[in-house]
């Protein structure tokens, strides 16, 4: 396996999880942890050529951005 690939499915990883807990705990920075975890697998999914988890990561930094743009108007 790819070294680099790894770091980024790991580091990936790890935004998430970070990510989910501070949405849980009802904190915006959540959605620049989930961004980061996606930005992680985008990268991953490029090296490794898995254009599925490339997409479906493009698709979530989106609906990201659309979760912050909201929670600001609110």
């Amino acid at each position: 396996m790819n070294l680099c690939a790894e770091i980024f499915g790991w580091i990936g990883n790890i935004g998430f999880i970070v990510g989910a807990i501070a949405l849980a705990k009802k904190t915006r920075c959540g959605f620049y942890w989930q961004i980061l975890g996606n930005v992680m697998y985008v990268a991953q999914g490029f090296i490794l050529g898995i254009s599925s988890i490339t997409t479906i990561s493009l698709i979530l930094i989106v609906i990201n951005v659309c979760g912050i743009l909201n929670w600001r108007k609110k």
